[in-house]
C-alpha cells in the first residue's frame, strides 16, 4: 500500500473501508454503550471481543473502529462503531448474526455499517 496524506485521494482512487487485524479487548476498552449491553448478558464469559481500527481505502485515514461482541455458539453478535470526530454516531449497539470466526463476525458488522452509510 502506498503512503499517501490524509485528506488527498490516491491515483487509483480506491474506495471502501479497510481495517486492522483483530485485537481482544477488554470490557474496560469498549464503547461504554456496548460495555452496558455486556454486562447484562447471561454467559458473557463465553463471548469473544475484539477491536479493529477501521480506515477509509482512498485517503488511508482513520474513521473509526468497531467494538464486537459475539458467541461462535449461537452466532449472536452486538457491534459498535466509534466514528473518529464524533462523540457517538450510534444510539446504541447494534445486534447481528453470523458464523465462523472473528473475521466472519467483524465483516458481516462491516457490512452492516456499510449499508446504514457508515463507511464506504
Amino acid at each position: 500500500m502506498a503512503r499517501t496524506p490524509i485528506g488527498q485521494p490516491r491515483a487509483d482512487d480506491e474506495i471502501g473501508t479497510y481495517w486492522t487485524t483483530p485485537s481482544e479487548a477488554s470490557l474496560a476498552e469498549v464503547h461504554p454503550l456496548l460495555m452496558a449491553v455486556l454486562l447484562m448478558l447471561p454467559g458473557r464469559q463465553e463471548w469473544s471481543v475484539v477491536s479493529v481500527e477501521a480506515y477509509d481505502m482512498g485517503s488511508g485515514g482513520p474513521i473509526g473502529s468497531f467494538d464486537i461482541a459475539f458467541d461462535r455458539r449461537s452466532g449472536r453478535a452486538c457491534g459498535y462503531f466509534n466514528t473518529v470526530g464524533c462523540d457517538q454516531a450510534m444510539d446504541k449497539p447494534l445486534w447481528f448474526q453470523s458464523s465462523g470466526d472473528e473475521s466472519n463476525f467483524i465483516e458481516a458488522f462491516y457490512l452492516l455499517m456499510r449499508d446504514a452509510g457508515h463507511v464506504l
